[in-house]
């Protein structure tokens, strides 16, 4: 239990939880090449009871290293989750697990994370992408729009 929320001590009074998770410990499988998570996960979140159940809600940080899909440059930028907001309920159907009087808030902030997350990585919004003197630098100095560009030149027989 990574982030564990006492529900005894939160039924007395507010909680304040801070700090950090290191890469290893937090197991988030990207499974995308573009993606890398290369720091800890800052949080720092307040938690309060609420009638059967409990409202956990502040700031979520996670620096995420790209790389660019239009010019394939590395950057980086934070997931940031700032004003986060989950309600766990505590009873009925929809309860989340309890253990030893606790509930663990890794696995939530997990899965807010994934989904903050870009399909497609820009390092910027205008990113022009792959420039030209790039472009030939990658295929060995060769002019011309692309190795395409050559068969512009093929002669057939029949014209």
């Amino acid at each position: 239990m990574l982030i564990p929320l006492n529900l005894t001590l939160l039924s007395k009074k507010p909680q304040h939880l801070e700090g950090e998770i290191p890469v290893e410990d937090l197991e988030i499988d990207l499974k995308d090449e573009l993606m890398r998570v290369t720091a800890p996960l800052d949080y720092n979140l307040n938690a309060d009871w609420m009638d059967g159940a409990a409202l956990v809600q502040g700031d979520v940080s996670l620096p995420v290293e790209y790389e660019c899909v239009r010019c394939l440059q590395k950057f980086t930028r934070p997931v940031e989750l700032e004003g986060y907001a989950l309600h766990l309920p505590l009873k009925g159907e929809d309860a989340v697990e309890v253990v030893d009087d606790c509930v663990d808030l890794t696995p939530f902030l997990r899965e807010d994370i994934l989904l903050g997350l870009p399909q497609h990585p820009l390092c910027r919004s205008d990113c022009p992408g792959i420039t030209r003197s790039e472009n030939e630098a990658e295929n060995g100095g060769q002019t011309g729009d692309s190795v395409w560009s050559q068969l512009d030149n093929l002669k057939f027989d029949n014209e």
